[in-house]
């Protein structure tokens, strides 16, 4: 009498321990990305943001900007370790459109510095298309004022450079 024993062979073991854990390897790439896009995407919205205030600092001390030089252009590049920008306090002693406007400038970059990593940002007059991102500027008198933003994505982790190459974001800010 032969007697056939049911289950399953080693080999089909292995062949479903091969599926199943291709599958768990899918899903943590999946979540890894997943995560990933999302910190991105906080990112793009803080500078978003930070691009819309300034333009609103840059509306309320208008004044400030007939004066002369425009307090509110300038380069700011926390990836090769440049300081905050520092300004008067305020709050201590009475301050002069100038002075306010450069109070401003500096609670903004500190706040720049804070919420991107590696930032750079680049405020000034371009004329040039936001579809060809450059940190450049033209400085011409009719062109409108620009905020160029760029910082290190998580993406950009294995990348030899401090600083991105070009900027991630080009929003008008104003006239």
């Amino acid at each position: 009498m032969s007697s056939r024993c049911s289950g399953f062979t080693m080999i089909e073991v292995l062949v479903a321990m091969l599926v199943i854990g291709t599958g768990a390897l899918a899903v943590v790439m999946l979540q890894l990305h997943a995560i990933r896009s999302a910190r991105d995407n906080a990112m793009q919205a803080a500078a978003t943001t930070m691009a819309a205030e300034l333009a609103e600092l840059r509306a309320a001390g208008r004044d400030v900007a007939s004066g002369g030089d425009d307090p509110y252009l300038f380069t700011f590049d926390a990836t090769r370790g440049a300081a905050v920008v520092t300004a008067p306090d305020c709050a201590a002693s009475a301050c002069d459109a100038r002075g306010f406007a450069a109070a401003n400038v500096a609670q903004w970059s500190a706040r720049l510095a804070r919420e991107l990593p590696g930032a750079r940002a680049v405020i000034c007059r371009d004329s040039r298309p936001a579809d060809q991102p450059d940190w450049q500027c033209d400085a011409s008198p009719l062109s409108p004022v620009v905020a160029k933003l760029g910082w290190k994505r998580a993406s950009d982790a294995q990348a030899p450079a401090p600083a991105p190459a070009r900027p991630l974001m080009t929003l008008p800010v104003g006239r």
